[in-house]
């Protein structure tokens, strides 16, 4: 009975490994891609205040509120995932 639950508790150790592998890299290409999404309606917003054009401004702030989205959610996305495997463990799913 003892070894079943040693192999239970390293199953679900091993998932959490896992689990916190793949949440680091939806943050990292996450806040990659946010930074480039921002940094890129910055300069559109900048070109684009020249023209005058409402579409490029409009396309321009999307552009900017979407890549600040981005970083926001690559950062808070491990702190979800560990969040949601430690109420799955005190809450006796795995069992």
């Amino acid at each position: 009975m003892d070894q079943q639950l040693t192999v239970r508790v390293n199953m679900l150790a091993n998932l959490e490994a896992l689990l916190n592998i793949g949440a680091s890299s939806v943050e990292v290409i996450a806040i990659v891609v946010g930074v480039i999404l921002f940094v890129v309606g910055l300069r559109t917003a900048d070109s684009a205040s020249f023209a005058t054009s409402d579409e490029l401004m409009r396309r321009a702030r999307f552009k900017r509120q979407f890549g600040f989205f981005l970083v926001k959610f690559g950062l808070f996305f491990p702190f979800g995932v560990n969040w949601l495997v430690a109420w799955a463990r005190d809450a006796g799913l795995f069992s």
